[in-house]
């Protein structure tokens, strides 16, 4: 029979076996870290750092991740699978700093055939799942050429871990360290095609590939909502979110993808968008057909073009530039999601008058 007494003595003797347990992880983690003296992976990298030219993150064919090559341009970087598009200074600074920073706590396996339990196979073959990393200066030194493997979290909450091998040896080891090998090419970009502040938009004029044309225009100076000036007779707005979200699609506009809009052939016929802010700045935003898509839908390539008005203060010129100096000279493509807001149509944002 199980008494009171008898339960707490077993909740006593289930607490000691659990702290009993966790003692021995941790005593064994800590063997495993004492088991060999740890010292830097790289330990020249940290100094050399600064002469880094070239980071490549080479990944298997059939890898859907894909590729990169990010090469210094001045003070910054570019990728080079993106037609030279800038890439976020700050994500490589990074990588750069965490790899000078990685230690070996753990000597691993040796054997190649068990690589492929750590995703250290080689990535010169199909079906490998390691990130091949190799930075060199311009001169064409190599500062590290490593294969990165599963990360794996610390038992005890502290720095995560990297299962890494150097690329021309057969040695694997166990790194303390973070470092972030990021997927496809447009993560390591700077994604923001154009910054319009929501409150500073006051028009909108959407035609589309048939030539209907939907105008929409904030209904006050300092209100949020905007309405639809055209409305057809026997139609009313159907979603008032949908008016304001297709008006100020400009606001924090990211793309999916970019590449040079040289070669690229943009279409009137594929209709066009135009928003309108406070100041007179005009964005305008035409598409380039781009066959389908990975779902079977049809994509489209697009650019931003920007005017202002001579008129404009000095304050909403330097706006202005900083635009155009971004968007020009690019093509994106964007999110289903972003699309629909550049692609909206009376009938999207209306609906029939019951009765009418």
């Amino acid at each position: 029979m199980i008494t009171a007494r008898s339960v707490g003595f077993l909740g006593t003797a289930t607490l000691a076996v659990a702290l009993g347990a966790a003692v021995a992880v941790i005593d064994r983690v800590a063997d495993t870290r004492t088991s060999v003296e740890t010292r830097r992976l790289l330990p020249d990298f940290a100094r050399r750092s600064g002469e880094a030219h070239q980071i490549e993150v080479i990944r298997a064919e059939d890898n859907d991740l894909g590729s990169v090559s990010l090469v210094r341009s001045g003070d910054g970087w570019i990728l080079e699978q993106r037609d030279g598009y800038p890439a976020r200074t700050d994500v490589v600074r990074k990588l750069l700093f965490d790899l000078g920073q990685l230690d070996v706590i753990e000597t691993k396996t040796a054997d190649p055939g068990r690589f492929e339990r750590l995703d250290l196979r080689d990535v010169a073959q199909n079906g490998s799942k390691a990130s091949r990393l190799v930075v060199s200066t311009a001169q064409g030194d190599v500062l590290a050429d490593l294969h990165v493997g599963k990360r794996r979290d610390s038992l005890q909450g502290g720095e995560p871990m990297v299962y890494v091998r150097p690329t021309d040896g057969t040695q694997t080891y166990l790194a303390e360290g973070e470092l972030e090998m990021r997927g496809k090419p447009h993560q390591w970009l700077f994604r923001e095609v154009v910054n319009v502040p929501q409150a500073d938009i006051r028009r909108a004029s959407i035609t589309a590939a048939d030539g209907t044309v939907v105008e929409l225009e904030r209904i006050t100076d300092d209100g949020r909502d905007f309405r639809v000036v055209n409305i057809l007779e026997g139609r009313k707005i159907d979603s008032q979110y949908a008016i304001n979200n297709a008006a100020t699609v400009l606001d924090k506009l990211l793309f999916d993808d970019v590449r040079s809009a040289e070669g690229v052939a943009f279409d009137p016929s594929l209709g066009s968008a135009r928003f309108v802010t406070k100041d007179g700045l005009v964005f305008t935003v035409q598409f380039a057909p781009d066959g389908k898509g990975e779902d079977g839908k049809s994509q489209e390539w697009l650019r931003v073009m920007v005017e202002m008005p001579e008129s404009a203060s000095d304050e909403t010129k330097a706006f202005a530039e900083q635009a155009r100096a971004q968007v020009d000279g690019w093509a994106y493509r964007l999110s289903g999601y972003e699309m629909e807001r550049l692609r909206a149509t009376m009938a999207t944002l209306t609906k029939p008058i019951e009765g009418s």
